[in-house]
């Protein structure tokens, strides 16, 4: 493999795994101070009923307020809003690509679509859809806060991925990635926080919205990506569950030679946005189960 294609490659796996946010459910710790880890996705449930989403983090339906359009070169400016319903999100991005863009994919029981759309400078967008059958949303979230899903979707890139709640509706994930390859060399373990908020609307939906921390001590300078900002919607529709995410990421270049940036990115955004589509094979292997 040339040292060129290799750069890409690392570089799309470590986005990929920043954009899966979703680890071990441990109980409320203020940082740096170990807890005992809550395995049992019941008490997962249990952390979202409704008397933890009264006030600003639970709304009867989806906020009717417009988002600001999403502009070339302007990916910083640009925010997801509260509340927002999954096509307004859609619909918000489409002066920066076609909604012909998006790419199906298949492989086994992952089904879905993705896109990845180039932004300006380091910038890139990473979206993906997919639908989870026969669940409810809680169920999706509860499986996207499972850490054993993120090893088994990562076993080469994350040898560590927790959660803490923070508050009603907010938690903190602490990501350990393992030594990838860059050009010649490796990088260290990579180590860094991000923080995860959760609205819900009515009964049946949420949106996740997941942040880098910068200014958290376990956020280290050697890490994919030195901004993220992600939004993952759940709603349900029948008896399935339609997810759309939609993730704005800039490339580090302390990780990443300033000469592969524009490339990189465009690949990167790509692969993020497949990495999100395991949830779909995820209920696709419990309703096989069932059988």
């Amino acid at each position: 493999m040339s040292s060129r294609a290799s750069v890409l490659e690392s570089l799309a796996r470590l986005c990929s795994a920043g954009l899966r946010s979703h680890g071990h459910f441990l109980s409320t710790a203020p940082e740096g101070e170990q807890v005992e880890q809550r395995s049992s996705i019941e008490s997962v449930a249990h952390a979202l009923t409704v008397p933890h989403y009264s006030g600003d983090r639970h709304k009867r339906a989806y906020s009717t307020e417009g988002l600001s359009k999403l502009r070339y070169g302007e990916a910083d400016d640009f925010t997801f809003g509260r509340f927002a319903p999954p096509n307004a999100i859609e619909e918000a991005m489409n002066d920066c690509r076609s909604p012909k863009s998006f790419r199906k994919y298949k492989k086994g029981d992952t089904e879905g679509s993705y896109c990845s759309t180039r932004l300006g400078g380091d910038w890139v967008l990473a979206e993906s859809k997919q639908i989870a059958k026969s669940c409810r949303a809680v169920d999706v979230l509860q499986a996207y806060l499972d850490g054993d899903n993120q090893k088994k979707c990562n076993p080469d890139k994350v040898k560590d991925c927790r959660i803490y709640r923070t508050g009603p509706g907010q938690y903190r994930q602490e990501m350990v990635l393992k030594p990838q390859r860059v050009l010649t060399g490796w990088t260290t373990v990579m180590r860094y926080t991000q923080k995860i908020r959760i609205d819900m609307i009515g009964q049946r939906a949420f949106n996740c919205f997941v942040q880098l921390d910068p200014t958290s001590k376990s956020t280290t300078k050697l890490k994919p990506f030195d901004k993220l900002a992600v939004n993952v919607s759940l709603r349900e529709v029948g008896d399935d569950v339609h997810i759309y995410a939609a993730g704005f990421m800039r490339v580090n270049r302390k990780i990443v030679p300033n000469l592969y940036i524009f490339d990189a990115s465009g690949i990167a955004g790509a692969m993020a946005g497949k990495g999100t589509l395991w949830l779909s094979s995820h209920f696709a292997d419990r309703q096989k189960k069932k059988r």
